[in-house]
């Protein structure tokens, strides 16, 4: 399956991070190709020791015959079929501006062994890409915080919301949970709505000193004649509850409230109570927020709102969901 992850912003989508390490909790071979800079780089280079053999990341410098001497790298890592998944970091971007030509990559798509996943991100995805993809999501950028922000600085700790109906929601805050505990950066996620499973990045977070994941939810919720079911409300509490009791502590410079965006939308958990949670917390803790639906008023508190659009969805396709991608 071809994947897309594309926006008509420069930042950095971290999806396809967190799909790399759903994928190698399930011990799937995964090989990343970074394109261009982005401030976790020293983050990738430990995640890339910590999990291995399973994920090999590589980057390359600015300079076009770096550029190129990395996609020929990918090609290679493609075409060997050494692995089950390959992600292109950036591939959009660098295709948009002509230093890989896209007859190149298409010319690569035709070639992919029909077992391998190939992800491919970054700005102005194009539109035969687009076409030919099974999955496609579009990152908006609704709200920026100030490009110095410095999220290891105790003064300015970001507040972050993902949301939107496309896919790539819980994967980007994997994806940027992985990258800022492999700098040092002591992380939690806290799932609200997953219940507890051997998902792929519960498994793989078992190798990371610096990351932990607590999932506390009952599963998908689907409200019985508009009533939602007690477990689903008493879940939801403790996960509340166990999250506060984490902001407070100052353990963790980095919290994920993974679909707490969703806990919200069907009354599990007042949008009063986040907005005060978020003007009381400790200065020196970064907060994501995510899942579909946020309210406004909980976005009005948040530094920086994305929102993944759905563009294509691969269910369109009749392919269902898959260990080691979606689970």
């Amino acid at each position: 399956m071809i994947q897309v992850y594309t926006s008509r912003h420069e930042d950095m989508n971290y999806a396809p991070i967190g799909l790399a390490l759903r994928a190698v909790g399930h011990c799937f071979r995964v090989y990343i190709a970074c394109f261009s800079d982005h401030k976790w780089m020293d983050g990738a280079h430990n995640a890339s020791r910590l999990l291995q053999p399973y994920l090999t990341i590589e980057h390359s410098s600015e300079d076009h015959l770096s550029i190129r001497a990395l996609f020929k790298k990918a090609c290679s890592a493609i075409l060997s079929r050494n692995y089950d998944m390959v992600i292109l970091n950036g591939i959009n971007g660098v295709c948009h501006k002509n230093i890989i030509k896209k007859e190149e990559l298409s010319e690569l798509i035709n070639k992919i062994d029909e077992g391998i996943e190939l992800v491919l991100s970054g700005p102005m995805a194009d539109e035969r890409l687009i076409e030919i993809a099974d999955l496609v999501t579009d990152m908006q950028i609704s709200k920026s915080e100030n490009k110095n922000m410095d999220v290891t600085d105790k003064l300015t700790a970001s507040v972050e919301i993902i949301t939107g109906t496309g896919k790539g929601k819980t994967t980007y805050c994997l994806g940027k949970s992985l990258l800022m505990s492999s700098t040092g950066i002591r992380s939690l996620i806290l799932q609200f709505i997953k219940s507890p499973r051997a998902y792929g990045e519960v498994m793989a977070i078992e190798r990371l000193p610096f990351l932990d994941i607590k999932t506390m939810g009952e599963g998908f919720i689907f409200p019985k004649h508009g009533a939602i079911g007690q477990k689903h409300k008493d879940a939801a509490r403790k996960a509340w509850e166990e999250g506060l009791k984490d902001i407070s502590s100052n353990k963790y410079q980095l919290i994920v409230l993974d679909e707490i965006n969703i806990a919200i939308y069907y009354g599990l958990i007042q949008p009063e109570q986040v907005k005060e949670m978020i003007s009381i917390k400790p200065p020196g803790i970064n907060l994501i927020l995510s899942g579909r639906g946020a309210h406004p008023e909980v976005m009005k508190k948040a530094h920086r709102i994305i929102e993944m659009r759905e563009v294509k969805h691969p269910f369109q396709r009749g392919i269902s969901a898959r260990k080691g991608i979606e689970y």
